[in-house]
């Protein structure tokens, strides 16, 4: 029970091309999170606590992903053996809007804090 069958040089480019995406977004990741962070102790905390998470989601994922597969390998044919890339896709949809949200938030208190700081200088002003 296979998802695809490919001949050995498209498996490898294709796994190449994976390979290069995590490691631009890994970098990006790790770029966001010392960035957004402050202070010196919160962007190690978070730094680490990026790495840890990424050790168990290496250690869990291939556990769930085999019992998944398992499963669905008894569907019929056309639908044989995906059902752990229709649960990661399904995943992927529900965290796209996850950044847009914490932009919103952080535009929203950005904006409090800017209102906060002229009514401070109207007030100083008087």
């Amino acid at each position: 029970c296979s998802l695809v069958h490919a001949p050995l040089p498209l498996h490898t480019g294709l796994y190449l091309l994976n390979r290069a995406g995590s490691g631009v977004a890994d970098t990006a990741t790790a770029t966001l999170v010392a960035r957004s962070s402050r202070g010196k102790e919160q962007r190690s905390r978070n730094l680490g606590l990026i790495q840890s998470s990424r050790a168990a989601a290496r250690i869990v994922t291939p556990l769930v992903s085999g019992e998944l597969f398992r499963r669905s390998c008894a569907a019929p044919k056309p639908w044989s053996g995906t059902l752990p890339y229709h649960l990661c896709a399904a995943c992927m949809l529900a965290a796209a809007s996850i950044p847009l949200l914490l932009r919103r938030s952080e535009r929203e208190a950005e904006e409090a804090t800017e209102a906060q700081l002229r009514e401070g200088t109207a007030a100083a002003a008087r």
